[in-house]
């Protein structure tokens, strides 16, 4: 199989039981898996072994707690979602999970000058934690901000990556929505990664974690994402386009690691975009 594909969650689709999921799974020809850390790094030791038993067949990443906010103008908060980030560490490394997905956070009062200084304290607490933690085969993936007030800009993220030993989550929906329909095109699209691979390491570029679905959005960014195939409200085209995406990925020889979150259909997206990959590589 050409990449890894697969889905942000248990799909509602799913009606199996919980243990049998990743037997779903694979037989949609589907191998990689997003673990929802909503609530917190929390896992029963039964799923985790479940979890590790099957990491040889399914790539797992874990997509961290939406409360994490390394920029908080409130130490509390900052050294709480900190030590929240190494526990999630120390999750990964049990399950050979090898990817942490979080959202930077806020903490700027959507100023210029304000953005720059929660950057400058996430790379701060991010150091701290490479400083004293071991993370085995574990890495930090921040990802686009699906709204414009949020942290978590190409830019911001690039920041993140270039001074830390993070890589960048690409969630190319969060993209669109946030630059207000900003990849319309397949250039768009080339244009962007294009800039990525100019403004960091080919090896973080060549590692770069993909989150790919449609969406909808507005003057503030993200408003919802789109069930796998629909349109827009306003009947226009779904953004950004998937086929288009993948044909970057293959001109700049990226091996792809795509995860879909389409409205409950992320199983839909992800079975899509495999078939429709391989048969670009054939």
């Amino acid at each position: 199989m050409k990449g890894f594909f697969g889905v942000a969650g248990v799909p509602v689709n799913y009606k199996g039981k919980e243990f049998e999921f990743f037997n779903w799974l694979k037989s949609l020809n589907l191998n990689a898996f997003e673990i929802q850390c909503t609530y917190g790094f929390k896992i029963s030791d039964k799923k985790k072994e479940y979890f590790k038993a099957w990491s040889d067949e399914i790539k797992l990443s874990m997509h961290g707690p939406y409360f994490i906010n390394l920029g908080s103008l409130n130490q509390d908060v900052a050294i709480r979602s900190k030590n929240n980030l190494i526990s999630g560490i120390e999750l990964a490394k049990q399950i050979n999970c090898t990817r942490i997905i979080f959202h930077p956070g806020g903490g700027h009062n959507n100023t210029e000058l304000g953005r720059k200084e929660a950057i400058d304290r996430i790379i701060n607490y991010i150091l701290d934690i490479e400083k004293t933690v071991d993370f085995g085969n574990v890495l930090l993936y921040p990802e686009i901000g699906g709204k414009t007030a949020n942290l978590g800009s190409i830019d911001e993220i690039i920041k993140i990556v270039n001074n830390t030993n993070c890589y960048p989550c690409i969630d190319i929906a969060h993209l669109h929505a946030r630059e207000i329909g900003s990849l319309q095109t397949i250039d768009d699209i080339r244009q962007n990664l294009q800039y990525l691979k100019d403004n960091i390491s080919e090896e973080k570029f060549k590692n770069i974690h993909f989150h790919a679905y449609t969406i909808n959005y507005n003057d503030k960014g993200e408003i919802k994402h789109l069930y796998h195939g629909d349109n827009m409200p306003d009947g226009s085209e779904g953004k950004p386009n998937l086929e288009d995406f993948l044909k970057v990925l293959k001109e700049f020889d990226i091996t792809p690691w795509v995860i879909s979150e389409a409205h409950d259909s992320q199983e839909l997206g992800a079975m899509y975009m495999q078939k429709t990959y391989e048969k670009m590589c054939d």
